[in-house]
């Protein structure tokens, strides 16, 4: 397999760019709540965490580049041999195992994190107090989910070496002995994490195209939701390189350079996944016209107006909002709807103290 793209240069700039745009994205989602006077959710707060391993992620390729163990093909192994490899104990190889060994953990809590955040995000859109729907429940699966999945595999990245984590980065004889479950854990991991990341990327999209919306507009908001292709691109490459190549790196001739690919990829989905979740909640910095925000306006709304239709049934002190979701067929904006005044769209968050009326509100 021939080096590309994973150079020394090349690791050094991932690991200086993606921290400085995550520190931006964070640092832009908490003043545009500040800006709305809105309060501050669970999915803000995991932001903060996630984007401190994802720092933390960066630190390590930077110590691997600069001391030419990533991106740079190791020595000549010191152990004379075609097995020589498995004996080799020069300093570079020796880092990089170690490198590979806090980035497998650091990386489970960082994706863990930001699959959190977005999916109490999900719930802050589309929560509504007229009743449980299909994704309230999807939702909270996805949450006991994650949080099982991000501690299982992220205690089990810590401990695959047993109590003796020194093992991780020994030889790779020493590797191969006493880290046994090593290669099935992070490829179990790796394929988990693509998996789940498709579902909660589309989680949303059925919910959307059911609501009371032109089609341009579901067009649009689905756009918004569907820039998480983005990180599961990143996870597919990494899921490949752990399926096809990692199961024996360093019988490769340039088995090191696998390895720099696997944690360039792994930097790669946490840098742009801070990135993309923080992007839908930037609406007060956009312009109003068909801004990501501004799509995500009409949705709290929609979403609602939908769930209270959905539950007319059964609820009571809902036949007013109907007779709403009537006029708002009608109405050429949404502020009339509300008796806010000017045309802008306003803002999901705002609207969460208008439509979440209590039971039996009349």
């Amino acid at each position: 397999m021939a080096r590309t793209y994973a150079t020394p240069a090349a690791v050094i700039v991932i690991s200086v760019l993606f921290p400085v745009l995550g520190i931006i994205a964070v640092s832009l989602r908490f003043h545009a709540r500040s800006k709305l006077k809105t309060r501050f959710g669970i999915d803000d707060w995991l932001t903060i965490p996630a984007l401190l391993f994802e720092c933390a992620l960066a630190g390590l390729l930077i110590w691997g580049a600069v001391t030419q163990s990533l991106g740079d093909l190791l020595p000549k192994p010191n152990v004379p041999g075609p097995q020589g490899y498995l004996l080799s104990d020069s300093a570079q190889q020796i880092r990089m195992q170690q490198i590979s060994y806090y980035f497998n953990f650091t990386g489970v809590f960082t994706f863990g994190l930001l699959k959190l955040s977005l999916l109490f995000f999900y719930r802050r859109v589309f929560r509504t107090r007229v009743g449980k729907t299909t994704i309230d429940y999807a939702t909270t699966a996805l949450i006991v989910l994650v949080i099982v999945w991000t501690l299982a595999f992220g205690v089990g990245a810590i401990f695959y070496c047993g109590t003796r984590p020194a093992y991780a980065w020994s030889t790779v004889a020493v590797v191969a002995k006493k880290c046994s479950a090593k290669l099935q854990l992070l490829e179990a991991y790796a394929i988990s994490d693509f998996i789940m990341d498709v579902i909660i990327c589309f989680l949303p999209i059925p919910t959307i195209w059911a609501l009371n919306m032109t089609t341009r507009r579901k067009l649009a908001v689905t756009a918004v939701f569907l820039v998480g292709l983005l990180t599961i691109a990143a996870s597919a490459a990494r899921m490949a390189i752990y399926i096809i190549y990692i199961v024996n790196a360093y019988a490769h001739a340039d088995g090191e350079t696998l390895i720099t690919y696997l944690l360039f990829w792994t930097m790669v989905e946490s840098g742009l996944g801070v990135i993309v979740v923080c992007l839908p909640t930037l609406r007060s910095l956009y312009g109003t016209t068909f801004s990501p925000g501004s799509i995500l306006s009409g949705i709290r709304s929609a979403f609602s107006l939908w769930s209270v239709h959905s539950h007319s049934s059964s609820e009571p002190g809902v036949h007013r909002l109907h007779s709403l979701d009537k006029t708002a067929k009608s109405s050429t904006s949404y502020s009339d709807l509300h008796g806010s005044h000017g045309n802008a769209p306003p803002d999901f968050t705002d609207l969460e103290s208008q439509i979440e009326l209590p039971k039996g509100a009349g």
